[in-house]
């Protein structure tokens, strides 16, 4: 027996599958000076799709009012909010990012409620049962975040009275010791063994060494063109990076990625960075090893416009292709039993500095970032073995014998 349709609220419409395998949708607006209704339709190739577009129809016709959008489950009214507003004001990665957070950790608690039955004490659940389950205190920040600007935006249009995320509370900081698989950095005892397993790949060992030594993101080396690449004044300049721009299917997961080139992550990310020796022998090892791959291919490596870390065909070196040659690296030389990815490398190049007693503002602008807070929380990787060596520092300077 056929399942019975379920009755729709007021001015909520309808929604049903046509034989040619398209969905449609019907919109009351409401009645004419005859008493008669007013009915909107709209199509699409999937019912999520024809969902959006009813509920855009609600919003932008003033005669439905607010009754209807009220209506609506939380999972709909977010969904639209995410794809109208979110969408436009962020990178496509961080987009993707929110898309996540609302599929696998609001949806499955909120979504098929009404957004007026959702309360602060439901949130403050939610987001303490996150902390206990392992999550980031800054994960669950950022998911409080999106949630916040959702309601306020439900606030702005009379959707709701108040925002319920703003009765809710989380820790300032996150209270825990670092250990020893906390640590970030390739650790120093490790750093010449890393360093002469690269020597087995001539393809990462250059692109592993502009990160290294130059503390780039993988995303600024890839886009590295030769015209970047000072040898005279022994720099490079950063401008530019590869992204990955996520596309969707029509219910909105991801379909498949393209890699493209954007600005840099901020502002601060800009810069010009010096190469220290080390560096700029193996960059000139790897233009000379594509200069005999060009009279041999007939392919352009080095001209000014060419990827310092193309292909074999010239071509744009992707994220995740590079991803995938360090971490079978990182198997084949037995550094996977450390968890060392892409990232450690930028790490290693903070953490080296810090060590070495650079003046943490100067790291900064080396690693550009628009915060020295985040250089000196995130990026300092310092061995422990290095407190007893700034405690001989100050012996030094006053005479560890002193009487007092």
């Amino acid at each position: 027996m056929a399942k019975k349709p379920t009755r729709r609220g007021n001015n909520e419409g309808c929604i049903s599958k046509r034989k040619d395998g398209n969905w449609v949708g019907v919109v009351t607006l409401g009645t004419d000076e005859n008493g008669k209704r007013i009915r909107k339709s709209v199509y699409g190739k999937t019912k999520s799709e024809v969902t959006m577009k009813m509920l855009a129809v609600k919003a932008d016709n003033p005669t439905i009012g607010c009754s209807a959008i009220k209506n609506e489950t939380f999972r709909t009214l977010m969904q639209e909010w995410l794809m109208t507003f979110k969408r436009p004001s962020v990178s496509p990665r961080t987009f993707e990012r929110c898309l996540s957070t609302a599929r696998n950790t609001l949806y499955p608690v909120f979504g098929e409620m009404k957004i007026d039955e959702i309360t602060a004490p439901m949130l403050q659940r939610l987001f303490n049962k996150m902390i206990s389950d392992g999550y980031a205190l800054a994960t669950v920040k950022k998911s409080k975040f999106l949630l916040g600007q959702f309601f306020e935006y439900c606030v702005d249009n009379d959707f709701l009275k108040s925002n319920p995320v703003a009765k809710t509370r989380l820790a300032s900081r996150e209270r825990k010791v670092q250990t020893t698989e906390e640590y970030k950095a390739i650790p120093p005892e490790l750093r010449k063994d890393f360093v002469k397993a690269l020597d087995t790949s001539p393809i990462l060992k250059p692109i592993c060494y502009t990160s290294l030594f130059a503390g780039l993101r993988i995303g600024e080396v890839l886009a590295l063109r030769w015209r970047d690449v000072d040898f005279t004044d022994k720099t490079i300049w950063v401008d530019n990076a590869v992204t990955v721009i996520p596309h969707y299917d029509d219910a909105w997961r991801v379909s498949d990625y393209e890699t493209v080139i954007s600005d840099t992550k901020t502002a601060a990310s800009v810069r010009s960075v010096p190469m220290p020796q080390i560096l700029v022998e193996c960059l000139k090892e790897h233009r000379n090893r594509r200069r005999k791959m060009e009279y041999e291919t007939g392919i352009s490596f080095t001209d000014d416009d060419d990827f310092v870390f193309s292909t074999e065909e010239g071509d744009l070196r992707t994220y995740y292709g590079t991803r995938a040659m360090f971490d079978k690296l990182m198997r084949k030389t037995g550094f996977a039993e450390y968890g060392f990815h892409f990232h450690t490398l930028r790490h290693t190049y903070s953490s080296m500095l810090f060590e070495s007693g650079e003046n943490p503002k100067v790291i900064q602008q080396l690693l550009g970032h628009k915060d020295v807070t985040t250089t000196i929380r995130t990026y300092n990787s310092v061995d422990r073995s290095y407190f007893k060596q700034a405690t001989k520092k100050i012996d030094a300077m006053f005479g560890g014998d002193m009487e007092m």
